[in-house]
């Protein structure tokens, strides 16, 4: 079985979470070059060009930075014209984290369930905080056809685990 597979296997709009190192972006980024055409949006800023430069994703992946919760709202809305199959959001809950805005938060979730249902595939990225609790936890659940924690090796799912490998090309899985 392929990442993309069991990534999607339960569902439309999936979440992933899990520490800081672990390989979310990376595993996102995959996912981005597989599933064409693509939207990768980070509220991280600039950090995963980096690793676009090593993995080479290509032609069909469009990649925005936003800095605010309304330029993610803009971007979300604004993918839309690229009519993608992906629409990454890495990480979806960073400025809730920061403003702890539950409507503007619930707006942005409920887009990206109509857009999932719309046959969209929504990948989206929580931070996990030092407690190793997850920002909007609640939100994630209920928002969510399936919810993944990835650790250095597997991405771990109800009932369901795959083996992962990081490499300098990109992600390989499921082993």
């Amino acid at each position: 079985m392929n990442l993309s597979t069991f990534v999607f296997e339960r569902g439309n709009l999936v979440s992933i979470y899990g520490e800081s190192g672990v390989g979310k972006t990376s595993l996102s980024l995959e996912l981005a070059s597989q599933i064409r055409t693509s939207v990768f949006i980070s509220t991280e800023g600039s950090l995963f060009e980096a690793r676009l430069e090593r993995i080479k994703v290509g032609e069909g992946v469009y990649f925005a930075s936003v800095k605010s919760n309304i330029e993610l709202f803009n971007g979300i809305i604004n993918s839309l014209r690229y009519k993608p199959s992906l629409i990454v959001v890495d990480a979806i809950n960073t400025f809730y984290r920061y403003e702890r805005n539950v409507q503007n938060f619930l707006k942005l979730l409920i887009i990206l369930r109509s857009i999932a249902e719309s046959n969209v595939k929504i990948l989206l990225v929580w931070e996990v905080s030092g407690s190793n609790k997850v920002a909007g936890e609640k939100f994630m659940r209920k928002f969510s056809d399936d919810a993944l924690r990835i650790t250095k090796s597997y991405i771990i799912g109800n009932l369901r685990k795959c083996k992962f490998k990081i490499t300098e090309r990109g992600v390989i899985g499921c082993l």
